[in-house]
């Protein structure tokens, strides 16, 4: 079959060529205006490879959805600046050569929902409220908590500050409200085991271990009395029996250090102690990681004692110990960015840690006010009402605030020591108290997120992979992350993003089946088989291609379509959807001639801006002919070597800044790549000058010219 060419005059924008004879197998079809109604209908009509000329992507997408149409810009690229006849008509030849490139159609995917319930991982704040709205929205929902009971890190406090409100006023309502809802089956005391499937129809195993106390709260209370067995968690100690007034309403029994020495059975005869764990298998169509914060092992920090010295201790220890009135302290340091902003532990900021320490400032002065405070930090990084606390507690409270990080924590005399340089007045202060406060730092989940697909380094928060789902390009996401498992936050932005994340699960469950938006690689087994390099694995920005079976494998609903994968293919298995090898390279056999410039321009940055040109009128050398690519990442080096064995007198590679990416490291994989040419072209005797790599903005077309114009002059 044929391709179908339209040209467009953009009711006379558009000069179009004379000789219009582009082969027997293309069907011209010339209008004035392709976006007025009859326009549209008549491409609409067309079932076969359709090549459309005219305006530039950006606008012609507007009107034409079908995603089996190239574009041709041929009215910014072309009428706009003066360009010749030659270069309009090599455009076109271009794209009709990148489809006659094309091995097969372009496959559509779609997801279909299979399964309309919902897998929440977290029974915290985020979990809880995310649990809630999807089930109001009539949606089965499973909750899983590791712990025996719901309510995660909010039930284990007293209060929240700035404003000092119980935390009961927050997770008491929320969960009685979640559990009066039809639909809610809660799983505590479980774990997950196993994640497969994909969008829509994912397959769960969750192991569960549990043993509450059946009987009433006053059985379970002198079941506790007499346990023997005596567990220290979080600073406090409790017995292996326990109850926590969240859900369930009954006393549990700690599965982990219970050594069924059978004192409670005396007294409540149906306990059973065996403690066998069961597998539960799920079938949902959407997951939710809401596992909240999980702290930096603070003891591999030696030099502030924790583990060594008594009464160091975590915010949620000195929270415990102060409102169950273990100790009345006289005098406590609090230290801020606890592994945090420190290249040997988290390199970045926790967000949350000067909050913190705020409010473990203010919980003492409101509990024993005549205790003295001094609280260390390297940067008091507080906002909105966290500011108006800051400034309570060194105007009204007299709290000490010492910018400065304490190199060591010691003892001295019986007392705690902290020696810390403050900044500000240039001394060594060396402080004794009876209590420090480590405001340590938060880390990834990796172990969940693993488990569901995503890739983390235990040093960085998923943040790619989110970014990359709340981009207008996204692909459909069956995996949601939000409150501390996404990055440490107080509880009301948690409870917030666990509403947004409910609307997005709603969204994705109402629908019978969801279509993959970009183009995503594909993978050939048989030739990648033969090299197992997988280097594409790593290369992935999102973690998107898997290894399954020994096979590698794209998953449509994590690629962002971007093609870097395909550039670090060198056998040429990884392909990409509409931008394979084998048509870019047509692309730039059809343009790359003796004096030409191939210019490879990313679709984010640098292309808009030679739009740019166009509309300011800012004319470029007729020898530029553009390459539009999903990345400058998906330039892969045999592209470029083309372009120069077709005698192209230059070839540049543009797209955003740096730190810009849309692809979060494409720009900077390319940079490197072009860098590596660069020895390999003077090898064959070209000037490593008419190879550049440039960073540019949509409105830097004056930028974008002078680049081009100093390419055209090299000899």
């Amino acid at each position: 079959m044929g391709i179908r060419l339209f040209l467009c005059r953009c009711n006379g924008e558009i000069e179009l060529p004379d000789n219009i004879d582009f082969g027997q197998d293309v069907e011209i079809t010339i209008a004035e205006q392709l976006c007025s109604q009859e326009g549209r209908q008549l491409v609409s009509q067309a079932g076969q490879d359709i090549v459309l000329a005219g305006c530039t992507e950006r606008v012609a997408e507007k009107f034409f959805a079908d995603k089996n149409i190239t574009f041709v810009n041929i009215r910014e690229q072309g009428s706009y600046i003066g360009a010749s006849t030659q270069k309009i008509t090599d455009l076109i030849k271009a794209s009709l050569q990148k489809v006659r490139a094309k091995e097969n159609g372009r496959t559509r995917k779609y997801f279909e929902i299979k399964n309309k319930s919902a897998l929440v991982v977290g029974g915290g704040i985020a979990g809880l409220e995310a649990a809630k709205q999807i089930a109001l929205a009539g949606i089965k929902v499973y909750l899983l908590e590791k712990e025996p009971f719901l309510g995660g890190l909010l039930a284990k406090l007293d209060r929240l500050y700035p404003e000092g409100s119980p935390g009961a006023h927050t997770v008491y309502p929320l969960i009685n409200s979640l559990l009066a809802i039809e639909g809610v089956e809660t799983l505590t005391s479980a774990t997950l085991l196993e994640v497969k499937g994909e969008l829509g129809d994912y397959r769960v195993r969750i192991k569960q271990t549990q043993c509450y106390i059946n009987d009433s709260l006053s059985v379970g209370r002198k079941c506790q009395e007499v346990c023997p067995v005596e567990v220290k968690k979080d600073g406090i100690i409790r017995k292996a029996i326990y109850y926590c007034p969240t859900h369930p309403d009954m006393y549990a029994i700690d599965t982990e250090n219970c050594n069924k020495c059978g004192r409670c059975k005396e007294i409540a005869e149906k306990i059973d102690l065996d403690f066998e764990a069961r597998e539960i298998e799920l079938e949902v169509g959407a997951i939710v990681v809401a596992t909240g914060l999980i702290p930096y092992p603070i003891d591999r920090i030696s030099q502030y004692g924790y583990g060594r010295y008594e009464n160091v201790l975590t915010p949620l220890e000195f929270e415990l110990k102060v409102t169950t009135e273990e100790f009345s302290p006289k005098r406590v340091v609090i230290i801020t960015c606890v592994g945090s902003r420190d290249e040997n532990h988290l390199p970045y900021c926790s967000s949350i840690c000067c909050f913190l320490g705020l409010k473990e400032a203010k919980l003492i002065k409101d509990t024993f006010p005549s205790t003295e405070v001094y609280l260390c930090y390297i940067d008091m990084r507080a906002y909105g009402e966290f500011e108006q606390l800051y400034s309570i507690l060194r105007k009204v409270h007299g709290v000490h605030f010492i910018q400065g990080k304490p190199s060591e924590v010691t003892r001295r005399n019986g007392n705690l020591l902290v020696r810390v340089e403050d900044v500000q007045l240039g001394e060594l202060l060396e402080i004794e108290a009876d209590c420090v406060v480590l405001s340590h730092g938060f880390r990834p989940d990796e172990e969940t997120l693993g488990q569901v697909g995503i890739r983390v380094d235990g040093h960085s928060f998923p943040e790619n992979y989110i970014k990359a789902s709340k981009s207008i390009d996204s692909n459909p996401r069956g995996i949601f992350i939000c409150g501390g498992a996404a990055f440490p936050k107080a509880v009301f932005p948690t409870i917030s993003e666990a509403r947004d994340v409910a609307v997005s699960v709603i969204n994705l469950l109402s629908k019978e089946k969801i279509e993959v938006s970009g183009t995503i690689p594909e993978i050939d087994s048989a030739v990648c088989s033969e090299l197992e390099c997988r280097i594409c694995v790593s290369s992935c920005p999102y973690g998107a291609i898997k290894i399954e079976a020994e096979e590698l494998k794209v998953d449509p609903s994590t690629c962002m379509g971007c093609g870097i994968c395909s550039a670090t293919c060198g056998a040429s298995a990884n392909q990409l959807q509409g931008e394979t090898s084998r048509q870019l390279l047509a692309q730039v056999k059809a343009l790359a001639g003796e004096d030409t410039i191939i210019a490879f321009l990313c679709k984010w940055c640098a292309y808009p801006a030679i739009d740019t040109c166009g509309y300011e009128r800012l004319k470029y050398p007729d020898s530029v002919r553009i390459i539009k690519v999903a990345c400058t990442g998906r330039v892969s080096g045999d592209l470029i070597m083309e372009a120069f064995s077709k005698g192209a007198k230059g070839v540049l590679v543009s797209g955003c800044y740096p730190d810009a990416c849309h692809y979060v490291s494409g720009n900077l994989k390319a940079r490197k790549r072009v860098f590596g040419l660069e020895e390999m072209i003077v090898s064959f005797g070209i000037d490593k000058k008419r190879l550049r790599i440039e960073w540019v903005e949509k409105r830097e077309g004056k930028k974008l010219v002078r680049i081009l114009e100093e390419m055209d002059k090299l000899a």
